[in-house]
């Protein structure tokens, strides 16, 4: 079972590398995820599993209390991407001093983290589509070189068709529908470990 569309890369259970708690799950570390879904909600049920036994960070467009109350963000740092100054905010058109965070916070865990990017549509809006590109590309050189996973949920009616094929030319694509799966059986799993 492959999980991007190319088949570029095998299944997790083929992985010798392996994340904390991601077995059976279709990714593998040192690499950028995007998954087409219209709202992020499969991305944060898999960001609030992982996160679990691995430290995580939430960047997104969405007021931080509200995304620990309605996503059930806990223990992870959640970066706010707004011009409103605040405690852990980012301004949304500072993508080197982004970029910049998200390789310190890699840094600081021994390479292995799990960080959520919510809000790529955003950050294309405030800077362009083409240098949210080279913002993305510069993280995924930097992740593949540790055994992190950044996931990118991504709507793709809020991006053009060419926009869309240029930003999964160089990260592995995710379809929302396996990922979901996934999830479910484990969860059931999960459940049923506790009778």
């Amino acid at each position: 079972m492959g999980i991007s569309e190319s088949g570029s890369r095998g299944s997790m259970e083929s992985s010798a590398e392996q994340l904390p708690g991601s077995e059976a799950m279709p990714l593998e570390p040192g690499a950028c995820y995007v998954i087409k879904e219209k709202k992020p909600d499969i991305s944060y049920r898999l960001f609030s599993m992982l996160t679990q036994k691995m430290p995580g960070i939430v960047i997104t467009r969405q007021y931080p209390d509200r995304v620990r109350r309605e996503r059930g963000v806990v223990d992870s740092r959640v970066i706010w991407l707004s011009h409103t100054p605040g405690q852990d905010y980012h301004n949304p058109t500072a993508l080197g001093s982004l970029a910049k965070l998200i390789s310190g916070f890699i840094d600081e865990n021994q390479g292995v983290v799990m960080i959520l990017l919510d809000g790529i549509e955003y950050l294309s809006v405030n800077n362009g589509f083409l240098q949210t590109l080279m913002f993305v590309e510069h993280v995924n050189e930097f992740v593949m070189q540790r055994k992190a996973i950044v996931l990118i949920p991504v709507s793709p009616d809020a991006l053009e068709e060419k926009e869309l094929a240029l930003l999964e030319r160089n990260v592995e694509v995710v379809e929302s529908s396996v990922l979901k799966e996934h999830l479910e059986t484990r969860e059931v799993s999960r459940l049923l470990d506790t009778y």
